[in-house]
């Protein structure tokens, strides 16, 4: 997986940084380590790691001891950009008084937990698309008759693309199908215009 680590101050990602470098996972940032945070990669040479498209998953890493002030969260700005593209957000450490404690997906306070915790947040399913996509595959289903009461709909993430699974009440035509697939797919878009791929597979019913 590709992670964007962001630190609350500065050095305070090293250890994070190489936990999961060892578990193979790469890194990326908004700025050159130990320089200032801004200006980004994004304003600097037009590089800014989320333009690929790759990010699984950003940390916030937050050192214990530091002290608060005004631009104690300066360095943290990344975080913002990737849950605008709707990104897993991990925080690690000092998690306590973070402001971006409602996005976070997962905490982690020890570094053994941050490997497991990065993972799971990158591969959990992403319910504010899932619920969108739900009501389109739900309409569908209406419209020709079908009850929609026991569809399922599951939406993750991997690679920047999105992978959605249609889960239908019962046999359906194949034909309905194909539409609620697109439908489905241009709702999410509706909601998030990020993802390069919407790949939209139904399961048996």
């Amino acid at each position: 997986m590709r992670v964007l680590l962001l630190e609350g101050e500065p050095g305070a990602s090293c250890g994070a940084a190489l936990e999961l470098a060892e578990a193979g996972h790469t890194i990326a940032r908004c700025h050159p380590q130990d320089e200032a945070s801004f200006p980004c990669h994004g304003l600097t040479d037009d590089a800014c790691p989320l333009d690929a498209g790759d990010v699984d998953a950003v940390v916030v890493v937050r050192a214990a001891e530091a002290e608060v002030g005004p631009d104690r969260d300066s360095g943290e700005d990344g975080a913002r950009c990737a849950l605008r593209r709707h990104i897993p957000l991990v925080l690690a450490g000092d998690a306590s008084r973070s402001p971006l404690g409602s996005f976070a997906t997962a905490v982690s306070t020890g570094p053994d937990e941050l490997v497991e915790a990065v993972e799971t947040a990158a591969n959990a399913p992403l319910r504010r698309h899932a619920d969108t996509a739900r009501v389109a595959f739900a309409a569908v289903l209406e419209a020709h008759g079908l009850d929609p009461r026991l569809a399922e709909v599951v939406v993750t993430r991997a690679h920047g693309d999105l992978k959605v699974r249609l889960t239908p009440p019962g046999p359906v035509p194949a034909a309905v199908l194909e539409i609620a697939s697109v439908r489905v797919a241009g709702a999410i878009r509706s909601v998030d215009r990020y993802p390069r791929v919407i790949d939209v597979v139904t399961a048996a019913g």
